[in-house]
């Protein structure tokens, strides 16, 4: 077999391979001489079927099928005799030739970027310190009483916070598009549920009211055939409810699993998951510069195959969840989500590399640990447990998680960190603190 690659542009690579092509006459002949015996043709006996017959019924699969396992176990051999590492499939043609007694074809194909890793020992990193205070658990309990709240009918015109029960009509243009409608949809005011300007349109409005909204969607609006566009919406109202907020009874407070104590255990109960999710925004949101450090030193060429692999797959989840959600087909053009692709590709082939160059591991001890921590936010800890440790992809997402903590941990250890000082709602809730 004889080998040759041409760099092309950027990542690409053209590798000729040619093999002599009795290699395939001689399994083709081996195959075709196999069915003499196996074959079932009408007219002749089993087992005495003539070769001539079996050449001419079955020949031309047979070649087709030696030569493309062929091709396959050539360009394998090839790219490991030229120590090279394909990204994403190949595209083969065969080559015209003149010779007969050789077969040649070419193989496009891209290739992994060479990575070299830059120190990050000029990088500043913040972290965040944060306290939880008997202020921030008053809040904290007031939305849970909020999202337990039930509502109940009000002869009134609603205001924030109540909930209306309307049906829509939405045309753009004139045009109906899908998911226009809707019918009996509760929404509260306040919440956010709608496009801008649809639940302040219906604020003050009653039972009974009809009301005809001129608003716009935004310009990155999931469905993309009106993304960006002015549409009508028009509204019936059937129902105003206003809110009723539970009591902080011991029947409620149970539902949290607090069988006594009062309401010290409950509030006890409420900080300790507060620090939890504290705890879990401060890695993320230190991971994230981790992240964008890595990236901003690390400059690399990508492979456009695991570029568009990557935004397909992405478009595929995204697809999924709003056919659950909204009930209905979407097409999300995989353009949509290039940007975020390439990142995701880019992260991957670097920290990829680190982990290899700096030997990081994921033992099983950091994952059984894991995973207890997990379980004990649980009813059932054994059952989680037993769950993640007989699925191997949800033991490969601990792991993985695992591998990030521990580069994070790696990056700090190269630049430098700082704390900066923050209260709970400006760290937790930063936009709401900049419009109280």
């Amino acid at each position: 077999m004889q080998v040759s690659v041409e760099t092309k542009e950027g990542l690409e690579r053209e590798m000729t391979v040619e093999f002599p092509t009795s290699d395939i006459d001689g399994v083709v002949k081996t195959r075709l001489q196999s069915l003499t015996k196996t074959a079932r043709i009408n007219g002749f006996r089993p087992g005495k079927i003539p070769l001539a017959v079996i050449k001419k019924r079955y020949g031309a699969h047979v070649k087709a099928e030696a030569l493309n396992e062929k091709l396959q176990q050539s360009y394998f051999e090839a790219v490991s005799q030229e120590k090279l590492n394909p990204a994403g499939n190949p595209d083969i043609d065969l080559v015209d030739s003149d010779n007969k007694e050789m077969t040649a074809y070419k193989a496009v194909f891209e290739v992994y970027p060479e990575i070299n890793i830059v120190s990050l020992a000029e990088q500043a990193f913040e972290k965040a310190n944060v306290s939880i205070g008997e202020e921030d658990i008053d809040a904290t309990i007031d939305n849970i009483l909020k999202q337990n709240q039930t509502f109940t009918d009000a002869d009134k015109g609603a205001q924030e916070g109540d909930q209306l029960i309307v049906d829509f009509t939405g045309t753009v243009d004139g045009e109906t598009f899908k998911g226009n409608e809707g019918s009996n949809v509760p929404v509260v005011i306040g919440l956010g549920q709608m496009i801008d300007g649809f639940e302040e349109g219906i604020k003050g409005a009653k039972a009974g009211d009809e009301l005809n909204l001129e608003l716009k969607f935004p310009d990155d609006y999931h469905y993309t055939e009106v993304a960006g566009k002015p549409v009508n919406f028009a509204i019936k109202v059937s129902a105003v409810k206003e809110a009723v907020l539970p009591e902080l009874t011991d029947e409620f407070m149970s539902k949290f699993g607090i069988a006594g104590g009062g309401l010290d255990a409950f509030r006890e109960e409420v900080k300790k998951n507060m620090q939890l999710e504290l705890d879990k925004s401060i890695a993320a949101k230190l991971k994230n510069q981790v992240m964008d450090a890595i990236l901003d030193v690390n400059d690399i060429s990508l492979p456009k195959a695991l570029v568009e692999e990557e935004a397909k797959n992405m478009s595929q989840q995204m697809q999924q969840q709003y056919q659950v959600q909204q009930q209905g087909e979407t097409e999300l053009q995989t353009s949509l989500f290039e940007k975020q692709a390439k990142r995701r590709v880019a992260l991957g082939l670097i920290l990829a590399d680190i982990v290899k160059q700096n030997e990081i591991k994921a033992s099983e001890n950091l994952v059984k640990e894991r995973i207890n921590e997990l379980a004990e936010t649980y009813e059932n800890p054994q059952e989680v447990m037993d769950y993640y440790l007989s699925h191997k992809d949800k033991l490969a997402e601990i792991e993985a998680f695992i591998l990030e903590e521990q580069i994070v941990q790696w990056a700090c250890e190269q630049g430098t960190v700082a704390e900066k000082d923050f209260t709970f709602t400006e760290f937790m809730n930063p936009k709401q603190e900049e419009t109280a």
